[in-house]
């Protein structure tokens, strides 16, 4: 029933929507391909978007997406076949942790997380756990999605497999952050912690002693820029991902999490190409051109004391 007055009101109200609604259009058309879905689109499934397939185990079920970069594969100013062969004395040094000299660099667990919050804390959740690991001359990249809280127990289940057949884990701000985080996860689920222990070489650090004499931002983008020759183009800031999750949640649509997906993968790819980097700048008898020679000199430093 109409009361008077009221279509004068609902009027007020159709026209104040429409120039909101018209206010956004052009706000998304301005900002081109990088425009997030509106709340009354049709939502795109995640998987036309991300290649990958629900997996399952005996703790449920979650979304899996699984790529191979070839040899040939670039990454800034590297390819991927010239990743491998990683020197496991060099990087023992870089973690500065002996154990390391005795393993096989294929079985390094590269490791990122995309999480519900930057500060981390108990009710913090890595929604999506990026792992990667060299294969033959190719380099792989597999990623955990729960798809919402529930799926959560059954990532950290598939995580905890393939640390069963990995020997160390390499990160970036790892030890602070990301293993820090899951190994509170893997408690909240009741599960055993099976980072407790595990050797882990977190790039941060060293790329702190050997870099910091000339970079003055030493996040991983900008070691990317500077280092690897990698510019990313269109990526999402890690400070918007924690709130793509939060919007996927409600409205279930691919288009929210495709770019944190694909911020995911390079991070990964830059880990691997970042500690081949590193590797190679403290090798004694390097005579390869293009290093600064600031950092040959941190390299030097660095090395000597580690050694001794």
């Amino acid at each position: 029933t109409t009361r008077p007055g009221d279509g004068s009101r609902a009027d007020e109200i159709r026209a104040l929507r429409e120039r909101v609604d018209a206010l956004l259009y052009r706000s998304s058309e301005e900002r081109g391909k990088g425009a997030l879905p509106s709340g009354r689109s049709r939502g795109v499934p995640l998987e036309e978007l991300v290649p990958g397939t629900e997996a399952a185990n005996d703790a449920g079920v979650f979304f899996c997406s699984h790529r191979l970069a070839g040899g040939s594969y670039r990454h800034g100013t590297r390819c991927i076949g010239d990743l491998t062969d990683l020197d496991m004395g060099r990087l023992a040094v870089l973690a500065n942790d002996p154990t390391l000299r005795g393993l096989d660099y294929r079985r390094a667990l590269f490791l990122d997380t995309e999480t519900t919050g930057l500060a981390g804390g108990t009710g913090t959740v890595a929604f999506l756990i990026g792992l990667g690991w060299f294969e033959g001359d190719g380099f792989v990249t597999r990623q955990l999605f729960a798809r919402d809280y529930a799926e959560e127990r059954a990532t950290l289940l598939h995580l905890k497999d393939q640390l069963r057949v990995r020997a160390f884990l390499v990160s970036f701000n790892g030890k602070a952050f990301d293993a820090t985080l899951l190994a509170a996860r893997f408690i909240m689920n009741r599960l055993p912690n099976p980072l407790s222990g595990f050797p882990h070489l977190d790039l941060l650090h060293p790329a702190r002693r050997l870099l910091s004499h000339r970079l003055a931002d030493r996040r991983l983008g900008a070691l990317e820029a500077a280092v690897l020759g990698f510019e990313r183009e269109g990526d999402i800031p890690g400070s918007e991902i924690p709130q793509r999750y939060f919007d996927w949640l409600r409205r279930r649509d691919g288009r929210l999490m495709a770019d944190v997906f694909e911020h995911n993968r390079l991070d990964i790819l830059s880990l691997a190409a970042l500690a081949a980097h590193l590797t190679e700048l403290i090798d004694p008898d390097a005579e390869k051109a293009g290093f600064h020679q600031g950092d040959r000199l941190a390299a030097a430093r660095l090395f000597l004391a580690r050694e001794c």
